[in-house]
C-alpha cells in the first residue's frame, strides 16, 4: 500500500474516468425531469454530453451540472 501525496488530489480528474452530467433548470435550481425521473448522462466525455443535452436548448434557461464519479465507490 502506498499513500498518495496531496497534490495528487489538487488535479482535474482524467478524462477516462466516469462522470455524470445533469440538465439544470436555471428557473428552479433543479435538475429536469422526464416522466418524474432526473435527466442525467453517464459518460467518459462530458463536454459532449453537455453539447448534446444542452443542443437547441435556450442557454439563459438551462445550464448543466459535471460531476465525477466515485471510482473507489462500491
Amino acid at each position: 500500500m502506498f499513500a498518495a501525496s496531496p497534490s495528487n488530489f489538487s488535479r482535474p480528474a482524467p478524462m477516462s474516468c466516469a462522470y455524470q452530467v445533469s440538465l439544470i433548470d436555471r428557473r428552479t435550481g433543479r435538475a429536469h425531469r422526464v416522466s418524474g425521473s432526473p435527466l442525467v448522462r453517464f459518460t467518459h466525455d462530458p463536454q459532449s454530453a453537455v453539447r448534446e443535452l444542452l443542443d437547441g436548448r435556450d442557454s439563459r434557461l438551462w445550464e448543466t451540472r459535471i460531476e465525477p464519479l466515485d471510482p473507489y465507490a462500491r
